[in-house]
């Protein structure tokens, strides 16, 4: 009988990646590409690849491929590494079934994690700390005269509102600011809730990361720490490290089994430099970007659901306790290359993250060529902006579509 394969969805860093962590046992893959950006077809893991782009307008797509390929792709576990993926794949489930293993939750169960109204419901259910709610992005919300500014507009589903904007929220600094960004979202199209802004440097941020199993016990858990992200304070993570944060536990797993979640999943924290809590900022039902520092820890998580669904095995990992840093190194060079550093950025903190052990999420002597095509896209989309005239900050702005980070008087250091 023929070994069931991963089919990877999504070819970006943590394609990549997931794609790798499959190859170290074996497992014959095959990638989605759903971006015109995405990279993950370079790699020499990539057994096959298929295209199946605009996603987030066309799910379809995606299904007529996997119905077309059922029949070589029977009992393949199915890894989606974005949102788009994660709800297609649910919202097809029942049709889906028929050929493969799925190890997505039901639609409604991905609706509490990917619609972020939802999320917070049931945070506040389990006694988890959220950012203060104002209301929904609207005028009436920003007639509000207990508004403590400045404050977040934030997106309901974030994967719409990364596509628009390339953000993942808007900082409204005054009353002005915020009926602007109201009318950005309304005129996107796209639904929104004012939220209190946590202050504090892009180190406050901790992700508790959980496969929980069939049964819903964890069968495997790791901590992480971000140390910058990309944009800076509003995007996703470009240097993380390993951490210990025994006091997000048990909120995390109450709150993914109130939700009715079933494997793997990533909380996302900020803590809060008035009052020492942390709040839940989201929840990532898939492969996040940054798996493959769980990966080199001992925690495979695209292995895990693999081995659950396309083998039927009983499943478990631990750390194995490695201390190094994971970075995303076109973002994280990129960024601080044009970012405008704030009061509590540190030469010496950057440097250290590549001073001791460390690992890229694209990079691989063994793996050349994603992390070379992710690079020859960039110099070339540099080099048309500035043959086309272009003034050098408009050339900045698109690699940093963002205001410049909040400078604020509560960051500092971490133990």
């Amino acid at each position: 009988m023929t070994t069931p394969g991963a089919v990877v969805i999504g070819g970006y860093a943590n394609g990549v990646s997931a794609l790798r962590s499959l190859a170290r046992s074996g497992v014959r893959t095959a990638v989605v590409l759903t971006k015109p950006h995405d990279i993950a077809h370079h790699s020499r893991y990539a057994h096959e690849a298929h295209r199946v782009l605009d996603l987030h307008r066309r799910p379809d797509g995606l299904i007529d491929l996997l119905q077309d390929r059922a029949s070589e792709w029977r009992g393949w576990a199915l890894i989606p590494t974005n949102d788009y993926a994660l709800t297609a794949l649910a919202e097809h489930r029942e049709l889906l079934s028929r050929w493969y293993p799925l190890s997505v939750p039901e639609p409604e169960v991905v609706r509490r994690v990917v619609v972020k109204p939802n999320t917070y419901r049931l945070a506040n259910e389990a006694g988890v700390a959220v950012p203060r709610c104002y209301g929904p992005a609207s005028r009436v919300t920003a007639q509000r005269t207990d508004i403590s500014y400045p404050v977040v507009v934030k997106p309901q589903v974030s994967a719409a509102f990364w596509e628009r904007f390339g953000k993942k929220l808007i900082v409204a600094r005054s009353p002005l600011e915020l009926v602007a960004a109201i009318d950005q979202i309304e005129r996107a199209g796209l639904a929104a809730d004012v939220f209190d802004l946590v202050p504090g440097p892009d180190d406050e941020f901790y992700n508790y990361t959980v496969y929980l199993d069939r049964q819903g016990q964890p069968a495997a858990e790791f901590g992480f720490r971000k140390l910058r992200k990309a944009p800076p304070f509003f995007g996703v993570a470009r240097a993380a490290e390993p951490a210990t944060v025994p006091e997000l536990r048990e909120p995390t797993i109450e709150l993914l089994r109130r939700i009715g979640w079933r494997g793997v999943a990533s909380a996302e924290y900020k803590r809060d430099p008035r009052d020492g809590r942390f709040k839940l900022m989201e929840i990532n039902g898939r492969c996040y970007l940054s798996h493959a520092l769980a990966t080199r820890c001992g925690v495979n998580y695209p292995l895990l659901i693999w081995q659950e669904h396309a083998r039927r095995q009983r499943v478990s990992a631990s750390s194995n306790g490695w201390r190094g840093t994971w970075l995303h190194l076109h973002a994280d060079l990129l960024y601080t290359a044009v970012q405008e550093r704030g009061p509590d950025w540190n030469w010496q903190k950057f440097l250290r993250s590549y001073t001791g052990p460390w690992i890229d999420a694209v990079w691989s002597a063994a793996d050349p060529v994603p992390f070379l095509a992710q690079w020859s896209g960039t110099l070339k989309k540099a080099a048309q902006e500035v043959r086309s005239g272009r003034e050098m900050e408009e050339v900045r702005q698109r690699f940093q579509p963002m205001p410049a980070p909040i400078p604020t008087p509560f960051g500092r250091d971490m133990p």
